[in-house]
């Protein structure tokens, strides 16, 4: 009375299949396309609240395949030259995964792994590299004085809307190794 033919089953379990995986497929693409958009609006976001220029920074986000998963690889192009920029690098970096952090809270940010590039017509004031003694005298100099770090925001100095004779003393906002920055140990014991 009804005939039914395994062929026909199978062809209409393959479709299906196939369907499944072609949806699978453009999902997880659809989500990375979102990712990626939403790395590039944080991107801009940034450059705004930092004032860098959008024509000295640029912003490319990668999907990497590895045995242990896929993961993201954000690649910050450096256009144009500026050694204020240079300097900042890592604060931006920071700032940028900051920001990803605000937008996507329940999203780990820290596993993704971030690339510094020079674009190909990026210049340089610097023709060449330096002597190789200048790398010498610059790290004795780093190890004869304390690392320059940051002065954390509790030291920093304090701005008063305050008439200046109301107001209390500040804090010098210099130190004296940024004057002396120059001498060495054994300059200053031997003064």
């Amino acid at each position: 009375m009804f005939k039914f033919s395994k062929r026909a089953a199978s062809t209409s379990q393959s479709d299906f299949e196939h369907g499944m995986m072609h949806s699978a497929a453009n999902s997880s693409q659809a989500a990375s396309d979102i990712q990626r958009e939403l790395v590039r609006v944080a991107f801009k976001d940034t450059l705004r609240a930092t004032g860098v220029p959008a024509a000295w920074l640029d912003c490319d986000v990668h999907y990497l395949q590895s045995k242990h998963g896929e993961r993201v690889q954000i690649q910050l192009i450096v256009k144009k030259w500026s050694g204020l920029l240079l300097a900042h690098t890592l604060t931006f970096q920071r700032e940028l995964a900051q920001c990803l952090d605000r937008y996507e809270a329940h999203v780990d940010h820290s596993n993704h792994e971030w690339v510094w590039k020079f674009a190909a017509d990026c210049e340089t004031p610097f023709a060449a590299m330096p002597e190789p003694q200048e790398w010498t005298k610059k790290l004795k100099t780093a190890q004869a004085k304390p690392a320059d770090a940051p002065m954390p925001a509790s030291h920093a100095p304090k701005m008063s809307s305050a008439p200046s004779s109301l107001s209390q003393p500040r804090e010098k906002a210099f130190e004296l190794r940024d004057i002396f920055s120059d001498l060495t140990v054994e300059q200053l014991k031997s003064k």
